[in-house]
């Protein structure tokens, strides 16, 4: 007779929950602020911040100035490598977004958040965020 207790086990597993056993892991991106926004045109318009997790977009801040912070409260599950990239929406097609810079993560767990500085297009942003195993 066959054990099918094991089986089933595995087989009611998510993907996602597979690739935390699998050696994945979880990224909270907290928030971006604008150490210098200046990705958009004139004195009176703030950047138009939103971030994108191996691809995902999270929701746009309008509006950030240097001082300002853009909230994202955002979780996003992977394994091997999360890629996080913040860009400036111009309102357009996606490709006409501003790129303020980027970075990668690993699996390995950061014990609390951390910060990375980034820029492009002209703004500079510290970037919160922590990684769980």
């Amino acid at each position: 007779m066959k054990d099918n207790q094991h089986e089933q086990l595995v087989t009611e597993l998510t993907p996602e929950q597979g690739a935390v056993i699998e050696g994945g892991a979880w990224l909270y991106l907290y928030k971006a602020t604008a150490i210098k926004a200046g990705a958009d045109f004139g004195w009176s318009n703030g950047d138009d911040v939103y971030a994108r997790i191996n691809g995902d977009k999270t929701s746009t801040t309008n509006d950030v100035d240097t001082g300002e912070t853009a909230n994202f409260f955002q979780w996003k599950q992977f394994s091997g490598t999360a890629s996080i990239n913040l860009f400036d929406s111009d309102g357009g097609l996606a490709g006409d977004d501003d790129s303020l810079g980027g970075f990668t993560v690993g699996t390995t767990p950061t014990n609390g958040s951390k910060t990375k500085r980034i820029s492009g297009s002209g703004s500079i942003y510290d970037v919160t965020y922590a990684v769980y195993a």
